[in-house]
């Protein structure tokens, strides 16, 4: 997944749906200009792509249109976290805040924190061209201006509500990140084509998958009132594929440098190498002074099934619109073949907090899921 370089800008207009007129973006906002990108070469650019505006994004998703969703708790009983999950990606997280200072880079509809899936035959590898995607797919940026939300993702979203005091669901079918239709190439150079057969659902540019999600806050989730709790199912309908993994991602903002894992058997955090850094233990990035870090933590069973952390950091690219890269993920594998009715569960706690607090958090959580 990525971001991907405009072409051309789009025009802020409106979209007729069934019968009703749906903005594409805050016509307020539109015409007073908090839309419009600054220069790239200008220090408030990376900002505005990377901090997700919900007034530059559409309410759009298909014939359908849905309201940002946003859940918070209050920290220590002064402190803010609030967590927005935005229609125009389909329901994938665009947010995640501490009394406004921003984690994630939601530019795009490969960025953000989000799920995303492979599925490969033997002898084979995974694909970005058969790469289900919650958020969207590579095509939906085409034609954009920053920061990249302004039309529908192509994932399907059905569901995308509130649940108890605070909880985000949503019912989704994703995208193919690289379309059966699209005609760029994907990073290893392949076309959506090449791995999609010429049908439905892969011809509207959707996967044979349904993704349900639940993101939780305190105090519906009963933990730490710093912690968020993601939890999602994935059902195929989809032919055997013998490979399969599910990544949750969050595309963090560029000052979160530094990487640590976090051994909870000796209570001690050891900082690793950012570029590229596969774990068995828990991860957290962190600012460079480390006043802000957003920490995951498996469940035992996820571990005993084999998925693991990673962490990687990649420097402006045209791959990313030269914008870099600050990323912390999980990957689940799972060790059978994955047939049509099949069913997969994933879950993951993010500890939110400075470096000593996500540490001691992800201490209490190890012993309580333990």
């Amino acid at each position: 997944m990525r971001w991907w370089k405009p072409v051309v800008v789009v025009a802020v207009g409106a979209v007729a749906m069934a019968g009703v007129v749906v903005p594409r973006v805050d016509s307020v906002a539109a015409q007073d200009g908090r839309c419009t990108p600054p220069p790239a070469s200008s220090p408030a650019y990376y900002d505005f792509v990377s901090t997700y505006r919900a007034a530059c994004a559409t309410r759009q998703n298909w014939d359908r249109a849905f309201d940002d969703v946003t859940v918070s708790s209050l920290v220590d009983g002064r402190n803010r976290l609030a967590v927005t999950s935005s229609a125009a990606l389909a329901g994938a997280v665009a947010s995640v805040s501490v009394n406004g200072k921003e984690f994630i880079a939601s530019g795009g509809y490969g960025s953000a924190f989000q799920y995303a899936f492979h599925g490969w035959g033997n002898g084979k590898q995974a694909s970005e061209c058969y790469n289900p995607t919650q958020a969207g797919a590579r095509i939906d940026s085409d034609g954009q201006a920053p920061p990249f939300h302004a039309k529908s993702s192509t994932s399907a979203l059905y569901t995308f509500e509130q649940e108890g005091a605070a909880t985000i669901r949503t019912e989704q079918r994703p995208a193919m990140y690289m379309t059966w239709a699209d005609q760029h190439a994907g990073y290893d150079g392949c076309h959506g084509a090449d791995l999609q057969p010429a049908r439905s659902p892969y011809t509207q540019g959707l996967s044979p998958y349904w993704l349900r999600t639940r993101v939780a806050l305190a105090p519906d989730h009963g933990l730490a009132t710093n912690v968020i709790r993601l939890s999602a199912d994935l059902t195929s309908e989809d032919t055997v594929q013998d490979n399969f993994d599910g990544v949750l991602v969050a595309y963090l903002q560029r000052d979160f440098v530094n990487v640590y894992s976090y051994d909870p058997a000796t209570n001690k955090l050891v900082k690793r190498a950012p570029e590229s850094y596969a774990s068995n233990l828990p991860l957290m990035r962190c600012t460079a002074d480390g006043g802000y870090c957003l920490g995951m933590l498996l469940p035992p069973a996820a571990r005993e099934a084999g998925a693991y952390y990673y962490a990687q950091t990649r420097p402006p690219a045209p791959y990313n619109a030269m914008l870099g890269e600050a990323n912390l993920q999980v990957t689940y594998q799972t060790t059978t073949a994955l047939d049509a009715g099949d069913r997969l569960t994933y879950d993951l706690y993010v500890a939110i907090g400075n470096r000593a607090r996500v540490a001691s958090t992800l201490a209490a959580l190890t012993k309580k899921l333990s």
